[in-house]
């Protein structure tokens, strides 16, 4: 196969069908479209079995693996095909968008990785905020440190915007059991091992936040929504080709970095769960020092000035407003859906 698109699913009957309609449309098709379900008890597996769209396969674990376990199981379709998409099964990508990745693509010898820019989207398939499409033109090859820098800061690229050039060879990389950054942390790993990382400087994926999202979900456990942050932040700093005092003044940007995104989730928590936001605080004392500390909650209250001044709200509002006010306790029937989301 040329191009082969994988589906994790568990119980995405909800967007499953727009998902998979994005595929039918798009202007160059998968050659093979993969549905990987992870035990699901709603209606995904008539609803795959009968779509009519576009061709699909729907293989069901015998056992349920875990999110992770499952994103790792569709990797197993490497070894088949040249291209690997790794669609989640409530997100989207416009009729464009192979055929704008696909031939730049291809002209890396042996392993590579392309992407394209996002918009996020509701439930509703929405766009939240402002467009985010880039300067638009011709595909670009990035270098790997300019790639790593904005992964290693959380403006990172999110899978469905991914295509994973594999030239029929298995994955060198895995998904790791983090599950806010996860796929943050595979995309850096496969990119640390291409040929080329090439950019489609246009918005050709949209990523749906919703109330059965993983950023949801997780958002109450501090040792996923910061330490897995920083455990990521630490993992990716020696995949940079720089020299030593380029690496420690790197080293201490993430530090403040974490601390400035630590006091947005701290003050996220403060609104709705003063217990928690307590504890992050306490997360935030263990991980970073006192001048990290001080300089991330000095942007924070800062930029919240300038913000308000400007007659926004502040982030942490922002935040909170974009996933339609407080979030309530995630369905336990769900897993996560979605790629991992940057507050």
């Amino acid at each position: 196969m040329e191009l082969t698109t994988v589906i994790p699913v568990f119980n995405g009957e909800r967007f499953l069908r727009t998902t998979l309609e994005c595929l039918a449309a798009q202007s160059r098709r998968p050659d093979r479209v993969v549905v990987v379900d992870n035990g699901s008890t709603d209606g995904t597996p008539d609803l795959v079995r009968g779509f009519r769209g576009i061709p699909c396969e729907f293989h069901r674990n015998p056992s349920n693996l875990g999110v992770i376990g499952n994103l790792n199981r569709c990797l197993e379709f490497a070894s088949g095909t040249r291209f690997l998409h790794l669609l989640m099964a409530d997100d989207l990508v416009g009729p464009e968008f192979f055929a704008r990745l696909l031939p730049p693509l291809s002209e890396a010898p042996g392993r590579a990785l392309g992407y394209s820019l996002h918009d996020e989207i509701d439930q509703d398939g929405r766009r939240l905020g402002p467009a985010r499409s880039g300067p638009g033109g011709p595909a670009r090859r990035i270098g790997l440190n300019e790639f790593l820098r904005g992964q290693s800061e959380l403006r990172h690229v999110l899978l469905p915007g991914v295509v994973l050039k594999t030239e029929f060879l298995p994955a060198p990389c895995r998904f790791e059991n983090m599950p806010q950054v996860a796929d943050a942390l595979f995309v850096a790993e496969w990119a640390a091992v291409s040929s080329a990382v090439v950019e489609v400087p246009e918005a050709l994926s949209h990523f749906r936040i919703h109330p059965f999202s993983a950023s949801v979900r997780h958002m109450h456990d501090a040792d996923q929504f910061l330490r897995d942050e920083w455990r990521f932040m630490q993992r990716i700093l020696p995949m940079f080709q720089e020299g030593p005092l380029c690496l420690a003044l790197r080293r201490r940007r993430l530090a403040c970095l974490f601390a400035a995104r630590a006091q947005v989730k701290i003050d996220v928590m403060a609104h709705l769960d003063p217990v928690k936001a307590a504890e992050f605080s306490r997360v935030r004392r263990e991980l970073v020092g006192p001048t990290a500390r001080w300089a991330g909650t000095a942007v924070v209250r800062c930029r919240d000035l300038l913000r308000r001044l400007a007659g926004k709200p502040g982030r942490a509002h922002e935040l909170m407003q974009s996933r339609g006010g407080t979030p309530g306790k995630p369905d336990p029937t769900q897993e996560p859906q979605g790629s991992t989301h940057r507050p």
